[in-house]
């Protein structure tokens, strides 16, 4: 069942503070029980997108692989995106260096766009209104440290066995 809060429009609903971390998994599992309206290229697409918010290790590659499969499914499925990307943008951040002198920045992620460079753009942009002298700035996604716990996450990777399960019926 999904958690109230990813069900809310409330911006405040939706704070890293009250935010699951298994609710982006939750709203994909959703898309991938509904058979009849998803294709099997775009189940492949959210299984592997369900994989890397499992594994947490690769936040630019999380990215980029929600906004491929968002650009091909978000108009038929505007609100289970809504929540994913309300998700992304509460578990991840963007690091920047401005510069070599500078200290690391941290800033919200913010995808109002649909592609991984243009939230790079964006996100630098932000961490340039802060001030500071810019010189090779250095920009990287990271997911938020957070305590996972263990059996949450292995029933995570258990059910991801289920949800293949399900597709293949």
């Amino acid at each position: 069942m999904i958690s109230e809060n990813c069900l809310s429009t409330l911006e405040t609903d939706c704070e890293a503070t009250v935010c699951r971390w298994r609710c982006a998994i939750e709203v994909i599992d959703e898309l991938l029980s509904q058979h009849s309206l998803i294709t099997g290229d775009e189940a492949d697409d959210l299984l592997d997108l369900r994989w890397t918010l499992i594994q947490a290790d690769d936040a630019e590659g999380t990215i980029r692989l929600f906004c491929a499969v968002r650009r091909r499914m978000e108009q038929r499925h505007y609100l289970a995106f809504f929540r994913i990307r309300r998700w992304l943008e509460n578990h991840i951040v963007a690091r920047v260096v401005l510069s070599s002198q500078a200290g690391e920045k941290q800033v919200r992620l913010k995808l109002d766009h649909y592609c991984v460079e243009a939230i790079r753009r964006s996100s630098l942009c932000v961490a340039l209104q802060t001030g500071g002298v810019i010189d090779r700035p250095r920009l990287r996604f990271c997911f938020r440290q957070t305590q996972v716990p263990q059996e949450p996450r292995r029933q995570a990777e258990a059910s991801t066995e289920q949800a293949l399960q399900r597709v293949e019926n």
